[in-house]
């Protein structure tokens, strides 16, 4: 469908082909994903502002902003939200679904993807959000026929006019949400499959621009483009946070590629797709402007990403409107619940051991011999690096702090396991790592009631080269009953570990934030230091 005339992408705003713009079709993207309730100002490394001071970026009244001063500037644009509304401060722990609609219909949005966040409270969750938008909600790749409270309130795809011309748009969710979420009985297709169908849909009803709203993540994008490349014209993306810009960026953060990524296609090397996506937290906002000629090939483009510092201004009437749930907010997540004498890192929780993944299974672990009281069973306690969301600063630790910690506020469960489970839970701990020497994983497990030491350049699998459990450090027996506590969504399989879908005799011990609040009010001040409890030899 594409017929690529510019060989180089210069730096700055524009691929600079000069080719005259007369008798070209222009489209104007506005664009941004992976809101996460950002309805205040954040920082690059925080999700609130902790200091009111030039480190403050984004929020929703500057979102606003910047959607409508463009819109001044370029009445036609289409207006795009790539997902994940939901989650990512105390605003949606509180106050949910609710006030994230009443502030999303404030923005003339043309369509609006799913995130897998927008599944955490479960279908019954998301249906009055999906209710009460005002734009097109599009997952083509979504099946909710076993959960009616869904059906009909979104599409597969849709049809624009602008200035004549036709415009597609399809929207995909990440499969992943099965594993990354709480969707219930929904289910997820493949996106490259439900792509191509939409796109030949599209095309039958004489529709020649097509664009995917996707919520993938940027590898699988970037798949999608190289296999359906012939079916679609522009990626809108989401999910995976990725800042692409050109040059170097003014947050300081990495950059993830060129803004836009050009995507050859497997099929027909003339055949280009244009991939976007705009960070995350409204720290940047899309805006790209692509030019077709009249069989719909796109021609050139023009576009940067956009720096939502406060050299851009917050619009005063969404900030009075914000005013009465920021109240709320700040009083509920200010309570202070005690302290810390140390400051504890959640980077650090890639690397291996670290301080806050042994106060929350340490505090699973305590909550977990109190509710089930067993001297038949040794007790074990894990948490996935993926659920420990943001750092503990030395000082106070107050409500806001716990929930930046857990924002997902998941239910804890203790069970029994057997040892065989455990193993296959601390191998995978170990695998698919971004780096090994030094090792950096995404899955790594925190524990605690055990000891493990891995050989990361071993086989995977078998990396384990000893596992000690208890204090009188027994070796793990692959076929003992443990009790083993953990949250929900790793005991339900999440992020890869359907291992401890094999547990029995569930005992639900309560939420994470409320567990961890117990043990901090008991033991504050907190003076934890990491034990030797992980060893990781690359």
């Amino acid at each position: 469908m594409f017929v690529l005339w510019c060989l180089t992408i210069l730096f700055g705003y524009t691929n600079g082909f000069a080719l005259p713009f007369e008798g070209l079709y222009k489209l104007d993207i506005i664009h941004y994903n992976d809101f996460h309730a950002r309805f205040e100002e954040t920082s690059v490394d925080t999700p609130t502002c902790r200091y009111n001071n030039n480190s403050c970026i984004g929020g929703f009244p500057r979102l606003y902003q910047e959607i409508h001063t463009l819109l001044e500037q370029k009445p036609d644009s289409i207006v795009l939200n790539a997902g994940d509304s939901f989650q990512g401060t105390y605003w949606y722990t509180l106050l949910k679904w609710n006030v994230t609609q009443e502030f999303m219909n404030l923005i003339p949005h043309d369509a609006h993807a799913i995130g897998n966040h927008e599944f955490d409270d479960g279908p019954e969750g998301l249906a009055p959000y999906l209710s009460a938008l005002k734009a097109p909600v599009l997952a083509a790749n979504m099946d909710t026929s076993e959960e009616p409270a869904l059906e009909g309130l979104y599409q597969r795809h849709l049809i624009l006019k602008r200035n004549g011309r036709k415009i597609g748009l399809i929207g995909l969710i990440t499969p992943d949400t099965e594993k990354l979420s709480s969707p219930g009985k929904v289910k997820f297709t493949d996106p490259k499959a439900a792509a191509k169908c939409e796109a030949e849909a599209l095309r039958e009803k004489g529709v020649d621009i097509i664009i995917l709203l996707s919520h993938c993540g940027l590898d699988v994008d970037k798949e999608i483009a190289r296999d359906v490349a012939e079916h679609i014209d522009i990626i809108v993306g989401g999910h995976t946070h990725s800042l692409l810009w050109n040059g170097e960026a003014p947050s300081g953060e990495a950059v993830a590629g060129p803004y836009p990524v050009f995507i050859e296609s497997s099929a027909d090397k003339k055949h280009q797709v244009l991939i976007v996506q705009a960070s995350a937290f409204t720290k940047y906002m899309g805006n790209l402007t692509v030019y077709f000629d009249f069989r719909g090939d796109y021609v050139k483009w023009e576009g940067n990403p956009l720096f939502l510092d406060r050299s851009i201004p917050e619009d005063p009437k969404i900030k009075e409107k914000l005013a009465p749930y920021a109240k709320r907010v700040h009083e509920a997540e200010n309570v202070p619940v005690g302290a810390t004498e140390y400051t504890m890192r959640f980077d650090d929780c890639v690397f291996g051991e670290c301080a806050l993944g042994d106060m929350l299974v340490d505090a699973q672990l305590e909550a977990a011999k109190s509710k089930v009281s067993s001297s038949a069973y040794k007790y074990l306690s894990f948490i996935q690096r993926g659920n420990i969301k943001s750092s503990i600063m030395e000082g106070t630790i107050t409500e806001g702090s716990i929930f930046e910690l857990l924002p997902f506020n998941d239910r804890v469960d203790v069970y029994e396991l057997e040892g065989r489970y455990v193993r296959q839970a601390l191998e995978r701990s170990v695998s698919d790592a971004w780096a090994y020497d030094p090792f950096k994983g995404p899955w790594l497990l925190q524990v605690a009631g055990l000891r493990v030491t891995y050989n990361v350049t071993l086989t995977e699998g078998q990396r384990i080269t000893s596992v000690v459990v208890g204090d009188d450090a027994v070796p793990l027996d692959d076929d003992e009953v443990y009790l083993v506590t953990a949250p929900r969504y790793l005991s339900d399989g999440g992020d890869g570990f359907s291992m401890f879908k094999n547990r029995k005799n569930s005992t639900d011990i309560g939420r994470d934030q409320k567990i961890l609040e117990a043990y901090i009010r008991t033991y504050s001040p907190l003076k934890i230091t990491t034990s030797g409890r992980i060893v990781i030899n690359s």
